[in-house]
């Protein structure tokens, strides 16, 4: 008597680890790009509030060169976002852009934006938390 696998039995395991491999991996790309366009938000949020304590300071937004880059460029989302922020020449709005870079596949909601007053787009359902 022979012991081992046949050709059929090996060709069947493969089948079923393709199948699995099928469905999880586009759900895991989906979720890896959902956590970085998070932290994309986090690091908009932190600079929305430094903008604001520096508004409360001195009643104007600071330049755009004053910005500190560790807020503007945090290290942990700068392979999948560019963070900038746009201040008017009055020093009275600002806009907060995040826009995916290559490596960051984000088809669903694409740039964020973030202003003064709170609102912020795309307002697709599941962009913003």
């Amino acid at each position: 008597m022979q012991a081992g696998f046949t050709l059929i039995e090996l060709m069947i395991t493969v089948a079923i680890i393709a199948i699995l491999a099928a469905i999880v991996l586009p759900n895991y790309s989906k979720y890896v790009a959902r956590a970085h366009r998070t932290d994309a938000q986090a690091a908009m949020m932190n600079l929305a509030q430094y903008m604001e304590s520096q508004y409360n300071a001195s009643f104007s937004y600071p330049l755009s060169t004053n910005i500190p880059t560790s807020l503007t460029a945090p290290s942990n989302i700068t392979n999948y976002y560019t963070i900038a922020a746009s201040i008017d020449a009055t020093g009275q709005t600002y806009t907060i852009t995040a826009t995916p870079t290559s490596r960051q596949n984000d088809s669903q909601c694409g740039t964020l934006t973030l202003n003064e007053e709170g609102k912020k787009t795309p307002t697709t359902a599941g962009c913003w938390k």
